[in-house]
């Protein structure tokens, strides 16, 4: 993927110094790594690789669900598949959750299996070298996602995260147990067994299970990383990830976190980062080759799995050189940078071999450019027959460009698309239809905002004044606010967009008295919130999550739903936020369901929906990832064909991460599911109140997935995206809602500004 952004294109020097109480703190420089892409694996899932006398062993599942063994001899040698025989293996009921290849050509292997009450339960068992299947453990409580033999052999740990590490011996006698551990990921260390955690590397002895140390300082880099990889590994929907391997030679510990390879010297307490990883990559498991060459199994968004070679040893570079892609290369252009159009990209790129993709925006946190600047030099480049082939039209004026002959007519396209997949949202995709049947943007996604709470109640809350009526009646929440909204710019944030439209429409037609209706409707439930909220509920929630800006880099509108997990705890019975993805629905329907670690569903939240909120006036939603292409383009057939993509199963059923909306593909809404039941019970934790819940990462009931589905299909009213109209009216709201700015004066002052902008 190529990146055309003069303020991206740094060069990074990886420094990663980690320290603890009575070190230096002393910083350590290498040179990074090479990676090298080698063979593709046949494999939807990876339990586990190790490295024995026949080679490297691959632990996974096929496309057909069926627990294979692959071997090969290289990193690029031809594979070799053995299915594994079920029938002695496991049980109907039972799945390979994790996996650990010995150098002896031993595979301890930890099947797991659901109950009836929704608890998981799991048994150890090993595959010798000469095929002999013999079981280790009886069932125990918990999903087991991590084997680690002994170094002597004499025994095993096992690990469940958010539950416990036990400790066994090969005859099967529970040594001891490590309790109620959330950890990252656990390894054997001669006589230590580590374990690594959100925000520290703990070392227990490995006779009794004592813990022994616990180092905690950490390079800032490296500890940024710790927690991202944590948190994404309790989101991680596919296989398994084996993390954290020790090397002996060393005294080292490799630490494959979520953006690189590190080395962390035990005794020096220094960590090195040897390798950066690309963003769309996955490494599940690698075997250590020395500290200078580290064979992993890597998978990117399309679900393929392949091996590759972290080294310096350039002898892994392939000898055949890749063609020039030109002919095949489209760009895309974005007003905005957004990492989701990254992964999208990097993504389709890996899926679609014979294409390259390369993204430019107009505007990030470091340019500094205005949102003006940005629209006006993409103009000009456009209107001289150049710029990029595939324009995202999010908070671009699309009205404004439908007669300037500079995007491509659509009708076509369209037709396209919906013959190519049946089951879209026709709504959403005919936003920009105009009166006279042409079409020259289309959305691939959308978002909306909705009210959660107890169903009979939130269908009485559907515009502002009944919504501040109802937070009044109510008694203070024990925990936070009413809707955990913090900032101003919270509540313009999720109100603006039902407005947005009679504000100013979609030809530019201004509505005064529906500005100040807006504003009007922004300080009433700004003002009955703040009423109710203290400056120490103002400082802890920015201590834990940062400024606004940073909130909303962040999957922040799923937390402002969750205390509703708690109620008891919390006092919160409702919430407002912005359905932004499908991540927001997994959240909702994960606290409707109400599932308790270890007791099961609740029961208490099934009077639980949530309505799309629209002001009154219809089913708002706001059009996303809206694309056009340029008329001109140089490469318009590629354009059409990366277009049309877009709206395929295939590309809607990923979840790209926050910027990136709802699908506009139902069957791609349902390919998510299906292959995330596949993969198991995909989904991480959460702590309330004493209390751990789950957060499913799919929708764990059919009920669930068609009710999602029937409400995108409720969605019928677009909200205007105009990103400048947006910006004048966001940028003159501060001082009338904190600092006692009169409304008519506002109104005047952004009366004049809109009217210089709507008059060019």
């Amino acid at each position: 993927m190529g990146r055309i952004n003069i303020f991206l294109l740094l060069a990074a020097v990886m420094i990663i110094c980690c320290g603890c109480a009575g070190t230096s703190g002393d910083e350590e420089v290498v040179k990074e790594l090479s990676e090298y892409q080698m063979t593709q694996l046949n494999v939807a899932e990876v339990y586990g690789i190790g490295k024995t006398q026949d080679g490297y062993v691959c632990i996974g599942e096929n496309s057909d669900g069926e627990a294979v063994k692959l071997t090969f001899t290289s990193p690029n040698g031809e594979v070799q598949e053995e299915k594994l025989d079920s029938a002695f293996v496991m049980s109907v009921d039972e799945k390979i959750s994790a996996a650990y290849v010995d150098g002896d050509g031993s595979i301890y292997i930890a099947l797991s299996s659901v109950l009836g009450d929704g608890d998981m339960e799991s048994r150890i068992a090993v595959i010798t070298g000469n095929g002999e299947v013999r079981q280790l453990s009886d069932e125990f409580e918990g999903n087991v996602t991590a084997i680690r033999v002994l170094a002597d052999g004499s025994g095993y740990i096992s690990g469940c995260p958010g539950g416990d590490i036990r400790c066994f011996s090969m005859d099967g006698e529970e040594r001891f147990v490590i309790k109620n551990m959330n950890y990252t990921d656990i390894c054997v260390a001669s006589d230590r067994i580590m374990v690594l955690t959100e925000k520290s590397l703990l070392s227990y002895d490995i006779s009794d299970g004592s813990e022994t140390e616990n180092i905690t300082a950490f390079d800032k880099s490296m500890a940024d990383d710790l927690d991202e990889t944590f948190n994404e590994k309790g989101m991680d929907a596919v296989s398994c990830r084996n993390i954290m391997k020790y090397d002996e030679d060393s005294d080292s510990l490799y630490l494959m976190l979520s953006t690189g390879l590190y080395e962390y010297k035990l005794k020096d307490r220094l960590g090195i980062r040897l390798a950066t990883f690309r963003d769309s990559d996955i490494e599940y498991d690698y075997v250590v080759e020395g500290g200078d060459t580290f064979v992993a199994i890597a998978g990117g968004k399309s679900g393929r799995k392949y091996v590759v070679v972290y080294s310096y040893d350039s002898g892994y570079a392939s000898a055949e050189d890749k063609e020039e892609m030109g002919d095949n290369e489209v760009t895309l252009y974005s007003l905005y940078y957004a990492e989701s159009y990254e992964t999208l990209i990097s993504w389709y790129e890996e899926y679609h071999s014979d294409m390259t993709v390369k993204y430019t925006w107009g505007i990030d946190d470091d340019n500094g450019i205005s949102e003006s600047d940005a629209i006006r030099a993409l103009n000009t480049q456009l209107l001289a027959g150049e710029g990029p082939d595939v324009i995202i039209m999010d908070g671009l004026n699309v009205g404004s460009y439908e007669d300037t002959g500079v995007l491509l007519e659509l009708s076509q396209v369209y037709d396209d698309i919906l013959e190519e997949n049946s089951d879209c949202l026709e709504n959403v995709l005919n936003t920009y239809r105009k009166e006279d049947g042409s079409i020259y943007a289309i959305p691939s996604m959308e978002t909306f905002t909705a009210i959660i709470g107890p169903e009979k109640e939130v269908k009485n809350m559907m515009d502002v004044q009944s919504l501040a009526a109802y937070i009044s009646s109510q008694d203070r929440p024990k925990y936070g606010n009413d809707l955990s909204f913090y900032n101003w710019e919270c509540y313009f944030d999720i109100l603006y967009s039902g407005y947005a439209s009679e504000i100013v429409d979609s030809n530019g037609n201004y509505d005064e008295e529906m500005l100040r209706k807006f504003l009007e409707d922004l300080k009433l439930l700004y003002d009955t919130e703040m009423e109710r909220t203290t400056q120490d509920q103002i400082d802890e929630w920015s201590a834990t999550w940062g400024t606004y800006s940073d909130q909303i880099k962040k999957a922040i509108n799923s937390e402002y739903m969750s205390p509703l997990f708690n109620s008891a705890w919390s006092g919160r019975k409702t919430a407002f936020v912005n359905m932004k993805t499908m991540g927001e629905s997994w959240r909702f329907y994960s606290i409707k369901e109400d599932y308790e670690v270890g007791t099961g569903e609740s029961g208490e939240n099934t009077d639980y929906a949530y309505e799309i909120w629209g002001n009154g006036g219809g089913k708002v939603f706001v059009p996303n990832t809206v694309v056009a292409i340029n008329s001109r383009s140089k490469s318009l057939d590629q354009a059409i064909s990366f277009m049309k993509d877009l709206f395929s199963t295939d590309v809607q059923k990923i979840y790209y991460g926050v910027e990136c909306g709802n699908p506009v593909n139902m069957e791609g809404v349902r390919e998510w599911n299906r292959e995330a039941q596949s993969m198991g019970t995909p989904g991480g934790k959460i702590t309330l109140g004493g209390n751990d819940y789950m957060d499913w990462s799919y929708w764990r009931k059919d009920e669930y997935l068609e009710d999602y589905i029937d409400k995108l299909r409720e969605l019928d009213t677009p909200s205007n995206t105009d990103a400048r109209v947006r910006s004048v009216i966001r940028d003159n709201v501060g001082d009338y809602l904190e600092n006692g700015d009169s409304l008519d004066s506002t109104v005047n002052s952004i009366d004049k500004l809109l009217g210089v902008y709507l008059s060019e």
